[in-house]
């Protein structure tokens, strides 16, 4: 099997969107997978695609970008390197049967490219689940995936080369000072980086070729290292001047009149809803760090509308939900507990 090879050094987080927009939407056709490893200039703050997050400040020496992936937070830019995996369907590289492997599976089984290719350069990685990869317990990496409606998808990560996710405190700091954006506080030794792993000085390249030949040897594909022609790059350029790159997002709608915070093993999921006069919900939204594909958020607000708000019903439309064999929502904790989390909300206090 072949899989095409895209080496971008310095691309811009906008560029690389679009990138993987535009090979999202054609490889299903092509049945070509593509491999990209990319390294982003400067400092990058990588939202999550279902991050409310529309309060947060202006940085000039900070590009704020959202991912196309769910999950938590992350640094990213000098000192990291990225890597986004395109294929066909979820199990590819497994079975000609899409379906062969549930959602839930999709991290565990893609993670061997990146696992084979760090510890064939003495980095003795594991990923205990979830969306970090560990060295001794301390996050090195991490990973997060999408499907489209057409079956593709996007398995995406980073490895802290020479930076940790230490940095991310200090991102977010400098945008957003209100604390608005979940986080998990990292200091300095709970944390590791490829260089402090193995004693030395790794570059970005090095660990580029790690990941290469991780993917490549782990399921055996032959590496096409074939560069943009101009027609993907024309096509890649409109759709980066789009204002939409990331359809579905989180923005904030400020008429939710209730909120509901959970902390899940992502991090945080947060619930907004509003009610009408006879206490069904009118309109609700899901954001924070869980992981989910866009069609099954969309119909999950959808059919929570008009519901009464109360625990047996609310529970009857989750769970018809997500019976759904496409459809995921991963890191939120249980679903049979969400009831309960919007049972508990409070009135959003009015802004002063």
């Amino acid at each position: 099997m072949q899989v095409r090879l895209l080496t971008q050094c310095d691309t811009s987080p906008a560029q690389s969107l679009a990138t993987d927009q535009y090979f999202l939407r054609t490889v299903v056709e092509t049945r070509l997978p593509i491999l990209r490893i990319y390294t982003y200039p400067d400092d990058v703050l990588l939202l999550g695609r279902y991050h409310a997050a529309d309060a947060l400040g202006q940085d000039s020496g900070l590009r704020i970008t959202r991912r196309l992936t769910g999950g938590r937070a992350f640094p990213s830019g000098n000192g990291f390197v990225q890597f986004s995996l395109i294929v066909p369907h979820r199990s590819f590289f497994f079975s000609a049967d899409p379906h062969h492997i549930a959602p839930f599976q999709i991290l565990n089984r893609y993670v061997r490219g990146v696992l084979h290719g760090l510890k064939t350069g003495g980095v003795e990685v594991f990923y205990p689940g979830q969306d970090f990869l560990t060295v001794q317990r301390l996050p090195v990496g991490w990973h997060s995936f999408v499907t489209e409606d057409s079956g593709a998808v996007l398995y995406e990560g980073g490895v802290f080369v020479q930076r940790d996710m230490s940095l991310l405190p200090h991102l977010l700091d400098r945008v957003d000072p209100q604390g608005t954006l979940p986080c998990h506080l990292f200091m300095p030794d709970q944390v590791h980086n490829l260089g402090k792993v193995l004693g030395r000085s790794l570059a970005p390249d090095q660990a580029a070729r790690l990941l290469r030949s991780g993917f490549t040897q782990q399921f055996g594909l032959e590496c096409l290292d074939h560069d943009l022609n101009q027609n993907e790059r024309a096509a890649i350029l409109r759709k980066q001047e789009q204002s939409d790159l990331v359809p579905n997002s989180r923005p904030l709608h400020s008429d939710l009149l209730y909120a509901a915070t959970r902390q899940t093993p992502l991090g945080e999921l947060q619930i907004r809803f509003s009610l009408t006069p006879e206490r069904t919900v009118e309109a609700i939204q899901f954001s924070g760090d869980f992981i989910a594909n866009p069609a099954g958020i969309q119909a999950l607000e959808h059919n929570l509308e008009g519901c009464p708000l109360e625990k047996a019903v609310l529970w009857q439309v989750i769970d018809q939900t997500f019976l759904e064999p496409d459809y995921y929502l991963i890191g939120a904790g249980k679903l049979a507990d969400l009831p309960g989390v919007m049972l508990g909300a409070s009135p959003v206090p009015p802004v002063r």
